[in-house]
């Protein structure tokens, strides 16, 4: 009997968390050499950001101290979401055979399949800890409480009730999600 299950990944401030330097790295692997990674290097590197407070209402304009920006992506462009699909681009060699993932900007989700109760539990929980292992190595932060499983069966099938964890952190179990939004 077939069993599929998906784990629908949230992570916190993915965008803002994105390290240059493994980003800048990872380029050669998806084909960007030479004067491509030189433009993508001089896009991300010394670039500085500052808070302004310009109201007319309090009549107070004021500024922070500007600040060297060595993470992040910017949001809202078009290049942001492109350069965190190269971030992440090596996460399915964090996969088994088993698990198919989806990337779609900073939305990540694994369907895993198995053939025997007890393997597909081992599968869900080791993909599980493969992937917060891979968030944790290129400093992404895994949002436990918004992340869930969810489990899907015919009305042919029995129905197995399987529970996903990891290092203590167990993710909830849903019947429906709304996904990519």
């Amino acid at each position: 009997m077939l069993m599929v299950g998906s784990i629908f990944f949230d992570l916190a401030k993915a965008f803002d968390s994105v390290n240059h330097s493994l980003l800048i790295n990872k380029l050669p692997c998806s084909g960007i050499m030479r004067k491509a990674k030189l433009l993508i290097e001089s896009y991300l590197a010394d670039r500085f950001q500052r808070v302004q407070l310009d109201s007319t209402i309090l009549k107070v304009k004021t500024s922070s101290a500007w600040y060297k920006v060595n993470q992040g992506v910017p949001q809202g462009s078009v290049l942001g979401p492109l350069l965190f699909l190269l971030y992440i681009n090596d996460l399915p060699n964090a996969l088994t055979h088993n698990a198919t993932p989806t990337l779609f900007a900073d939305d990540t989700s694994i369907i895993i399949s198995g053939q025997n109760v007890l393997r597909f539990q081992e599968e869900l929980n080791a993909t599980f800890g493969n992937i917060s292992n891979w968030f944790q190595t290129n400093s992404l932060s895994l949002n436990i409480s918004k992340t869930h499983f969810m489990q899907f069966s015919s009305k042919n099938t029995n129905y197995y009730d399987t529970h996903v964890s990891y290092e203590n952190n167990s993710i909830s179990k849903v019947n429906d999600i709304n996904s990519w939004g």
